[in-house]
């Protein structure tokens, strides 16, 4: 994906770590882009998928998505390169094979500006 990247940095940065899960994204992707609160990037993490994941992530025509592709290192080193390519304030894990209620990041949000 070459879309030009916002030079605001969003508020959160939503990482899901992906290794062969083309057949769970078309869910958990959605259930991001569907989130009430929208200051927000989300970064999916190609952990040297053979499934054709990247090429999935990319037939989304969404400026908030990135595509980090890395060969495989495991769910940790996965979750260290969606750190390491964030720009929010604040990093909000995803397993690709999970899904998020509506108001998830909303109420996340709200209690850790609520309690600093």
């Amino acid at each position: 994906m070459n879309t030009p990247v916002n030079t605001v940095p969003p508020l959160v940065s939503v990482v899901i770590p992906a290794y062969n899960a083309v057949r769970f994204l078309p869910d958990s992707i959605p259930s991001v882009l569907t989130q009430t609160w929208t200051d927000y990037e989300l970064i999916v993490v190609d952990d040297g998928s053979t499934d054709g994941t990247a090429a999935f992530v990319r037939t989304f025509d969404d400026p908030r998505i990135r595509l980090v592709s890395q060969s495989n290192r495991g769910l940790a080193g996965a979750r260290n390169g969606g750190i390491r390519a964030a720009r929010g304030r604040y990093i909000a894990f995803l397993d690709a094979d999970d899904l998020w209620h509506p108001e998830k990041l909303a109420r996340h949000v709200q209690h850790l500006q609520a309690q600093p």
